[in-house]
């Protein structure tokens, strides 16, 4: 009975969507042919042994590296099978749902070394490494230092009589950490170090150097090399996250990267022609990141609107849908509004992530277009952007992927329903590339210069910091208040972006302000430290404006005929869009409400019509949410989860799941014999 209904609830729910999934598909992936071609690269590792997730949950550290290992390998010979390129790598990889320790060989060590390579360098280098002679690592962050390049204590010194470098750790704190693909796997890396000519400091570079013998994989004398250990929540269990410390460690001076910073025979350094020019790797680190968080965080609300459409719990007539055919069963909890209000906001969420996910990687690809060729002005706007970005983004895919796995109740605590393997692989991302909370400075430095230009040649002010503009009169500002006279004025985007835009000048002069009466250095740490709150506050404030800004254009172009045919949706899927973005852009004010209030741009008519508004999206979105989920394409092999497969048969699926536990294999458990048998007849045996 239980099994047929789970299944008979979800398609009916799939029954009353108002639009063509397919439809849907295709606009988040850019067209039918990209769908399908993501399709084909699911398929090579989902039916492939080597790839099976079955004993997961399982697996302690070192045969999780271990098998990390064996995925890797298989992984680089799919990769040269099939002539796959690096966009085809990133799907597949996501599709393996752990992150192994081959990843950052194609993620970081190829692409810096393309970045900040000569010709001479790359043509020495990348191809063996796109053939796996050789793989590499990115290593930057440090036992004692991680995003304060500045301060690395790792060194290359060098040494005029050999012409080499010679790499040291200086202490045990300088020892590179965190590194994946370093404990086990990796032959190179790619070493962030100081650089020292005469004992004069010229601050991090790059080095290519040899780790690990290619005959026997030891490590070279002068390299001390390890696994880190198991890390929390058991999250990326199969990287070998590892350490590498260095004495006084010799390679040719060649395996400086020498694009922009050089080095000559005799020890002359020529410095770049942009002091950030450097950046670039992490640049694209972070901008995969937030394609990332869409990808991550409509996986959780998939699993849990389609658990949540299954599950009934208590009888609510009044929560109850009004074409529910079996009135007689409890209520479906997806319909009960408090739980609409916390996911559908989510999925809203994820629809913008996808368009900022793209607007960022094509940020990023104009950017390189630009260096390669010596143009550096997109630099300063594109690493503030991904900076702060990257901060929002990965906050809300890992607050929002827990909220899931919370929005599901008990069952949701069990590791079969994917999430806790899912929130273990994403809440890391809150730190790796940049703290979320350090990582906001960057941005608000960057809006307290755009704002010194403002004030001096208005028209160089970048695209998207344009907003301050209107904070160049204060008096005007202040008085400036929100439009909306009618609630539905709040669905219009121009007052919901002139609310944003607001909101960001209006934080970014105050920052601005507070730091020139205080007469502060940007330089002076100390100082400038006691404005990090407002910091966070500003980058923050602008990476939702962005996000708000890019899901309505994402929109405008899907239904522009000048658009690819490939790239535009239908008007059903459009309108559905228009309820998305409005949600996303509303609650987003909502949640925020002080920041937009404070200073009197909306009047408490206006925040009780908005919250009026945001109930109203929320019931709106209710007979579709199951196929805004399916149209995210996720497939039960992606997934791996017990309660939100495509099925419905969730308590089925969770029953079959239980039984593999290995505890369960055996009639009497291990212990029995050890622990319990001697406490159950301590005091005699006791006659039922």
């Amino acid at each position: 009975m239980a099994e047929s209904q789970n299944k008979k609830d979800l398609a009916h729910a799939r029954s009353k969507v108002s639009f063509k999934i397919a439809d849907m598909t295709n606009y988040l992936y850019g067209g039918a042919a990209n769908v399908e071609h993501r399709r084909h690269l699911i398929s090579l590792i989902a039916n492939d042994p080597v790839f099976n997730k079955d004993d997961w949950g399982w697996l302690n550290h070192t045969d999780a590296v271990k098998r990390g290992i064996a995925m890797s390998t298989r992984l680089a010979e799919l990769m040269m099978e099939h002539e796959l390129n690096d966009l085809d790598f990133a799907t597949i990889v996501e599709a393996i749902d752990d992150p192994l320790p081959i990843v950052l060989h194609n993620g970081a060590f190829i692409p810096v070394i393309n970045s900040q390579g000569t010709d001479e360098q790359i043509e020495k280098w990348i191809p063996p490494a796109e053939k796996f002679q050789i793989i590499g690592c990115y290593a930057q962050t440090e036992l004692g230092h991680g995003s304060n390049l500045s301060k690395l204590e790792t060194t290359a010194t060098f040494i005029k009589e050999t012409d080499e470098w010679e790499i040291n750790s200086t202490t045990f704190t300088a020892a590179k950490w965190w590194i994946g693909g370093l404990g086990a796997l990796c032959t190179h890396a790619v070493v962030q170090a100081r650089l020292f000519i005469d004992g004069k400091d010229y601050g991090a570079h790059v080095f290519v150097v040899p780790l690990r013998s290619l005959e026997d994989h030891k490590p070279f004398p002068g390299i001390q090399i390890g696994d880190i250990g198991p890390k929390a929540y058991n999250g990326f269990n199969k990287m070998d996250n590892g350490f590498a410390r260095f004495t006084k460690y010799r390679i040719p001076r060649e395996n400086m990267l020498m694009r922009f910073s050089k080095v000559s025979r005799d020890g002359v350094y020529t410095k770049p022609p942009h002091a950030k020019l450097s950046y670039g790797s992490m640049v694209l680190l972070r901008s995969v990141l937030i394609k990332q968080m869409a990808l991550y965080l409509s996986r959780a609300t998939t699993v849990a609107t389609r658990y949540l459409t299954v599950r009934r719990q208590f009888n609510n007539p009044t929560s109850r849908s009004a074409d529910d055919p079996h009135p007689e069963l409890e209520t479906q909890v997806i319909n009960y509004p408090m739980v609409q209000n916390r996911l559908f906001p989510m999925i809203a969420q994820a629809y913008a992530l996808f368009a900022a996910g793209s607007c960022m990687m094509d940020m990023y690809i104009n950017l390189m277009t630009g260096l390669s060729s010596g143009k550096i002005d997109a630099l300063a706007e594109v690493h503030a952007m991904s900076s702060a970005l990257k901060s929002y983004c990965t906050t809300i895919g890992a607050a929002g992927t827990e909220e899931s796995r919370k929005l599901m109740g008990g069952h949701g605590f069990s590791y079969f329903t994917g999430l806790a393997h899912l929130f273990a692989s994403i809440v890391p991302s809150n730190t790796y590339e940049g703290d979320n909370y350090v990582l906001t400075q960057q941005m608000a430095r960057y809006l307290l210069k755009e704002i010194k230009t403002a004030r001096a040649t208005p028209d160089k002010v970048t695209p998207f910091s344009r907003y301050l503009l209107l904070g160049l009169n204060k008096n005007a500002l202040e008085r400036t208040t929100c439009a909306v006279a009618q609630p539905e004025d709040w669905l219009k985007p121009e007052i919901q972006l002139a609310a944003f835009e607001h909101r960001c000048a209006r934080l970014a002069f105050e920052l601005s302000d507070a730091v020139d009466q205080a007469g502060e250095d940007l330089a002076n740490v100390k100082t400038w430290s006691d404005h990090n709150i407002e910091c966070y506050r500003i980058s923050h404030a602008h990476a939702q404006y962005t996000m708000v800004l890019w899901f309505i254009q994402a929109i405008r172009d899907a239904q522009d005929p000048e658009t690819d045919p490939e790239h535009r949706a239908e008007p059903a899927s459009i309108k559905v869009l228009e309820r998305l973005s409005n949600l996303h852009a509303l609650h987003t004010i909502q949640t925020n409400l002080a920041d937009f209030a404070e200073d009197g741009y909306l009047s408490p008519a206006q925040c009780q019509s908005l919250r009026a508004q945001v109930k109203a999206l929320v019931a709106s979105l209710a007979d579709d949410a199951v196929g805004l989920v399916d149209a995210f394409d996720h497939p039960d092999y992606l997934l791996n989860s017990a309660l939100g497969a495509s099925d419905g048969d969730a308590f089925k699926r969770l029953w079959d799941k239980a039984q593999t536990e290995p505890l369960n294999k055996r009639g009497v458990c291990d212990g029995y014999e050890e622990y319990i048998r001697p406490l159950l007849k301590k005091h005699g045996e006791f006659k039922l």
